[in-house]
């Protein structure tokens, strides 16, 4: 598992933490894949679904434990999704729903449930890929739509003076933080953080101070 470090530094919008990122591997990295397939978090706000609905044609309503449907005191919730036509399905985690202007009126969602996009409902540029990486000029369309929406990509590079690449690179949070090997919502917030990998264990505290950066505390990582 590697470390992740957070660049602690002003970035009020995702254009510019988009650009901090790029900058970091031009400054720090001998080589840099294509990034990986991007990733959208969950829904958590009412204007945050309003833009997914664009964007998307289909979600999933999940409690965050991953407990049953409705044995989690949530019978109201689920009362006013089948008043709204959404129907039940047989997963007992989860219901698939449609994303239409109607299901706004869920919100504020109750603390125990969140929404999930589909992942294969990206814009056209994205979908179809069987590749684990995508082109540079699609996380540029994807930022500049991502508005409210949680949307998180790394780039696995080779960081000049560290002895080891094996998950190293820079890891780009809009509108979410870091947490523990994943990411969690944290609309208005963006964060890019560098990956210094598994094995330079030996050198990294030399590393991290010759870079000259104000950074966060280690956050366990990819």
């Amino acid at each position: 598992m590697s470390l992740l470090y957070e660049v602690l530094e002003p970035l009020p919008d995702a254009q510019s933490a988009l650009r901090r990122a790029r900058e970091l591997l031009q400054e720090f990295a001998e080589w840099v894949d294509d990034p990986n397939i991007p990733w959208t978090g969950q829904v958590v706000t009412a204007e945050q679904y309003v833009h997914a609905v664009t964007r998307f044609r289909e979600g999933r309503f999940m409690t965050h434990a991953g407990t049953r449907f409705p044995e989690t005191d949530l019978e109201d919730f689920w009362a006013r999704l089948q008043a709204l036509g959404v129907p039940r399905g047989d997963c007992p985690y989860e219901v698939t729903v449609e994303l239409t202007p109607e299901l706004e009126q869920l919100w504020p969602l109750p603390a125990d449930i969140c929404l999930q996009p589909w992942r294969d409902a990206w814009p056209s540029y994205v979908l179809g890929r069987l590749e684990e990486t995508c082109r540079e000029a699609d996380i540029d369309a994807l930022v500049a739509d991502v508005g409210p929406l949680s949307f998180d990509v790394g780039w696995d590079a080779g960081l000049r003076g560290l002895p080891s690449s094996k998950l190293c690179g820079v890891q780009l949070c809009l509108n979410s933080v870091w947490t523990s090997q994943s990411s969690e919502p944290a609309p208005g917030r963006h964060g890019v953080y560098l990956s210094i990998g598994t094995r330079n264990r030996d050198v990294q505290d030399e590393w991290l101070a010759a870079t000259g950066l104000t950074l966060g505390e280690a956050l366990p990582g990819w």
